[in-house]
């Protein structure tokens, strides 16, 4: 699955939007072509975070019409690490926004 430029900007969209709703903070995000990067922080586990970033982007990319498939565009599971430092989240924002944005 690639993303094109339109549904990498709906997904960044659906990301905040999730992110707000939810009261949960996004430090960075990064969508790629192939993978999303995102370091967040909230109330609740980063599974939770996690599945709902997924679900709303698919709903957000389904509703613009953007994603037509019958399938979830993410693969199972994904990066769920605790950062339990200032040093580590500072870490993790930097890795985040040091990637190349156009891949």
């Amino acid at each position: 699955m690639i993303l094109d430029r339109q549904q990498r900007e709906v997904v960044a969209l659906s990301i905040q939007e999730t992110a707000d709703r939810h009261d949960w903070l996004i430090y960075a995000v990064n969508v790629r072509t192939n993978h999303v990067h995102v370091v967040a922080g909230g109330s609740v586990a980063p599974e939770e975070i996690l599945s709902s970033f997924k679900a709303n982007a698919t709903r957000a990319m389904r509703q613009t019409g953007s994603w037509a498939g019958d399938y979830r565009p993410w693969s199972a599971g994904g990066s769920k690490r605790y950062l339990w430092s200032e040093d580590s989240v500072r870490r993790a924002i930097e890795y985040v926004n040091n990637q190349d944005h156009h891949s």
